[in-house]
């Protein structure tokens, strides 16, 4: 694209901002307002948002957008909410819209594909990861999943956090610490944090899947007794094994494995090898993978059934 990115210095600008750049970057580097309007003119430049270009033939992703979205509104804006989600890895985060947020006395009109959110608190070393290797300022795991709280519900939410924790983004102690320090009256978010961080309380381990989370769901539906999550069992190999969700009384065990955690031949041998050890010591697992999301409610009798039976015939013998 001659007299536009020809130069090592432009070719770098938008390599390293996923192909799009500010006008007023290009002015930086000496590229002149005529040759600007002329690459737009030829279709060598595409407007993205006022004041933002991107080069033609390139690809448009998400990371293109929130680039382009925090370059239109500048200063202090990093990426936020479910679009931090995306650039942190987490599972079922919708791409749009692209969510920013700035600070409160900024006044910006955003496309009908961009979300912008308001605040009064920004802590750079807190709340802000980067900028990346492409200049991209993200919330933190921690200012993401707060922000997460103040929109999702329970349910929606718990799947967030606890995606967050198996990634290693998080740990219930650094939610109590990052609450604890950000805690006021009247900021929306805390009550729904505070509740998954209770559900943790017992707990050393995040759950393995959003899978656990609807199966633990049809079990509190099915009238069952609330079943202790990743429950510490010692093999006669010494070995300690973790079971998603345990009723230890009855040594009666559920083990929801999910394609997107467990998969391969070489995983259910070893499953069932796990399986057999357990056997051993008197415990029954149950297994189920996603087609149990078909019919939750008819599974979850089928638990409670299953744990009937096991804790008549434990009491009996």
């Amino acid at each position: 694209m001659a007299g536009v990115i020809n130069r090592p210095e432009v070719l770098q600008l938008f390599n390293v901002q996923h192909w799009v750049a500010t006008v007023e970057q290009l002015l930086d580097l000496e590229v002149s307002a005529s040759t600007i309007k002329r690459a737009r003119r030829d279709g060598l430049l595409t407007t993205v948002v006022p004041g933002i270009v991107r080069v033609a033939g390139t690809q448009e992703t998400f990371v293109s957008n929130a680039m382009a979205l925090q370059l239109y509104t500048g200063g202090e804006a990093f990426v936020s909410g479910t679009s931090a989600g995306v650039l942190h890895g987490l599972r079922n985060m919708p791409r749009r819209p692209v969510e920013i947020t700035v600070r409160e006395d900024r006044r910006v009109t955003m496309p009908g594909w961009g979300r912008l959110v308001r605040t009064s608190w920004i802590d750079e070393s807190r709340d802000v990861q980067g900028p990346r290797d492409d200049l991209l300022r993200a919330a933190t795991p921690l200012r993401m999943l707060f922000g997460l709280a103040r929109t999702f519900n329970d349910h929606r939410f718990d799947r967030a956090a606890e995606d967050a924790w198996h990634l290693g983004l998080i740990t219930p102690q650094t939610a109590t610490d990052y609450l604890d320090a950000i805690r006021r009256s009247g900021r929306g978010g805390v009550v729904r944090f505070e509740r998954w961080l209770m559900k943790t309380s017992l707990r050393p381990r995040p759950a393995q899947s959003g899978l656990e989370l609807d199966v633990l769901d049809a079990i509190r539906r099915a009238g069952l007794p609330e079943p202790v999550r990743q429950h510490p069992l010692t093999l006669r190999s010494g070995e300690i094994i973790h079971i998603d969700l345990a009723w230890p009384s009855i040594r009666l065990g559920v083990e929801p494995g999910h394609s997107w955690w467990h998969g391969g031949d070489l995983r259910q041998r070893a499953d069932q090898v796990r399986d057999r050890a357990c056997d051993e010591l008197g415990w029954h697992i149950v297994r189920c993978d996603e087609s149990v999301r078909e019919e939750l409610s008819a599974f979850g009798l089928q638990l409670r059934i299953i744990y009937d039976e096991r804790r008549r015939s434990l009491t009996s013998a």
